[in-house]
């Protein structure tokens, strides 16, 4: 039996809201970062978020992509940043993380032609071997750790909105160029 750790078993035996209940509960606010949406299940709000405020946002820094998986424009490089949903949400609340990954085109050739299973193009939630760099957006903090957001329905997100996009042009994007500038030199 694989043992988790206690802060994941408090978190998977939580209280939930369900529908009917009005609020989150006071510890879960505690921990919750908070964006206004019109949409009745968490799933939706998470959808609503992505199509309405992240993908405009990451494609007005300069990525293209949508359905929470994006990349940077590069002829050199694979440069990917993934949402990765919670297996454990549901509709009412949404987990997510940002998944980082950039590796020289020429590199995943090469290493795709010993792993033909790993498919044509590199994907940001799977950890490749190295020549692959890929690490969380947590993990680029000052003090790294893993760190999740968390949507519920009928919640204001513009709290949530203002951490994600200081995490996103603060430390992930950087991260990406960073990446692709010391990978060419």
């Amino acid at each position: 039996m694989t043992n988790f750790p206690d802060s994941w078993r408090a978190w998977r035996v939580r209280r939930r809201n369900r529908p009917g209940d009005s609020q989150p509960t006071s510890s879960d606010q505690a921990h919750t970062q908070v964006l206004e949406t019109s949409a009745s299940t968490a799933q939706e709000a998470y959808a609503e978020l992505m199509k309405q405020r992240i993908a405009p946002l990451l494609r007005a820094n300069g990525l293209i992509g949508s359905g929470g998986r994006f990349s940077l424009k590069s002829e050199t490089h694979w440069a990917l940043l993934g949402f990765q949903k919670s297996a454990y949400s549901d509709r009412s609340e949404v987990r997510f993380t940002v998944n980082l990954l950039v590796v020289r085109r020429d590199e995943w050739d090469e290493l795709k032609a010993h792993a033909p299973h790993y498919g044509p193009n590199p994907t940001p939630t799977i950890t490749y071997p190295a020549p692959v760099r890929h690490t969380r957006i947590g993990q680029l903090a000052e003090d790294p750790a893993d760190k999740w957001w968390r949507i519920f329905p009928d919640q204001d997100l513009d709290l949530l909105m203002s951490d994600l996009r200081g995490d996103l042009l603060g430390s992930a994007l950087p991260w990406m160029r960073q990446q692709i500038a010391t990978a060419t030199q």
